[in-house]
């Protein structure tokens, strides 16, 4: 990822909130009538879309905002401020690669304040403004928070729903536990795939994991995570990153890269200290490749056993979030490859970690071998995403909730 120079921050010299809402016509109808007829073309192609929010290197005090526009947008900022009146700006910086469909900007917010409500719009003065969004930083001290999760979305209709879904639930933060456009080099998925987030992206913070498929070629050129390093503002170095939320230490790791002994240094770690730091109440590992799995044509990945399995169990990790497979498979406590707890949903804090598989964001299905596996407490082949309640004093409550009627097919809990 090349970044450009950073955009001096300029106040916005014209309204133009709610442009892209309009179709292009009567955009265009609007600003002749106002004599402002000449530059309608330039105003579109400059306006802001695929708004997304995510974390900044501290969650109670900093977030990063990213975007896109058809074309090059000078002196694109952030408005922001925590209240609707905003009155602070952060200078946006222009996100280039090679292979890029327009013009990606990001900004990093700072000095919020915990626990609070904050207000943006981004864009520029001769592009034109987003409307007003709000989201809310994390809290100082510990609270009760829901988030969310799912992995293998892509573009359709239930990946659609699925985003309906989430912003219902009005989630703490969204998990994406990778797989996330099944681009595969064509960049013009990356905008569908954004565009059809945007509800969700624009006011819950996108938190992703890497998967496989962000790993792309172009014809047979291999382009590796270019575009998902430009497109997304992550906590660095963004393949992989860990963040906390009121007592609870959440660590992306890139599984497409398992063997990476830079990034097997910095989970280690990055663990170890966990394990010293008395704030830290559990421990949630989310990546893409699972570690078990009886979907057919892929069992058991007995490279990642061999690699995660001892250091998830040496660094007090609860619970482990993975996609790749599309449907829903939960595994049992387990402990050396064994399970040491048989409730079917119930269990304690350093009596084994418990796996979810939980792929079925919106791509399409998998099916499983016959026979369910010893250590597999429930499975099912739906389209689904995770509802995860953290109680600051109880337990971790995680439901795997149907994308089709959104009833709860599976809950288990993580108590203390």
């Amino acid at each position: 990822m090349t970044r450009g120079q950073q955009v001096a921050g300029q106040r916005p010299s014209i309204r133009a909130m709610g442009l892209r809402c309009l179709g292009g016509a009567a955009v265009a109808a609007m600003l002749v009538s106002i004599g402002m007829g000449r530059s309608a073309a330039q105003s579109r192609s400059m306006a802001p879309a695929q708004i997304r929010i995510a974390f900044g290197a501290d969650p109670r005090t900093t977030f990063s905002v990213a975007w896109q526009c058809e074309t090059d947008a000078p002196g694109s900022v952030v408005l922001y401020g925590q209240s609707p009146r905003l009155g602070r700006t952060a200078p946006a910086t222009r996100a280039a690669y090679k292979w890029e469909t327009g013009s990606v900007y990001e900004a990093q917010l700072t000095g919020l304040r915990p626990d609070r409500e904050f207000y943006y719009r981004v864009g520029s003065p001769n592009g034109g403004w987003s409307e007003v969004h709000q989201s809310r930083t994390a809290p100082g001290a510990r609270e009760d928070f829901t988030f969310t999760a799912f992995g293998d979305q892509g573009v359709s209709p239930a990946a659609k729903q699925n985003v309906e879904h989430i912003v219902a639930e009005k989630p703490a933060f969204h998990l994406v536990l990778g797989d996330l456009s099944y681009a595969n080099g064509r960049q013009a998925v990356w905008d569908t795939w954004f565009s059809q987030n945007e509800p969700l992206t624009r006011i819950i913070p996108f938190m992703p994991a890497v998967g496989n498929h962000e790993n792309e070629k172009i014809g047979d050129l291999k382009i590796g995570y270019a575009s998902f390093l430009a497109r997304f503002s992550l906590p660095a170095p963004e393949t992989r990153y860990s963040f906390d939320y009121s007592g609870v230490r959440f660590i992306s790791f890139n599984s497409d890269d398992y063997q990476n002994p830079d990034q097997l240094k910095w989970f280690d770690d990055l663990l170890a200290r966990t394990k010293q730091d008395d704030t830290v109440r559990w421990v949630v590992v989310f990546m893409h490749h699972p570690l078990y799995s009886s979907n057919v044509r892929r069992l058991n990945n007995t490279g990642l056993i061999e690699v995660m399995r001892p250091r998830l169990e040496a660094g007090g990790v609860d619970l482990v979030l993975t996609g790749h497979n599309h449907n829903y498979e939960r595994s049992y406590a387990l402990m050396r490859d064994q399970v040491t707890n048989h409730s079917p949903n119930r269990y304690r804090r350093g009596g084994g970690i418990v796996y979810v598989v939980s792929g079925g964001g919106g791509k399409s299905l998998y099916q499983f071998v016959p026979e369910q596996p010893a250590i597999t407490a429930f499975r099912e082949a739906t389209e689904h995403y995770l509802r995860v309640k953290v109680d600051k004093r109880g337990p971790i409550v995680v439901e795997a909730v149907r994308t089709s009627d959104r009833h709860v097919m599976d809950r288990f809990e993580l108590r203390r």
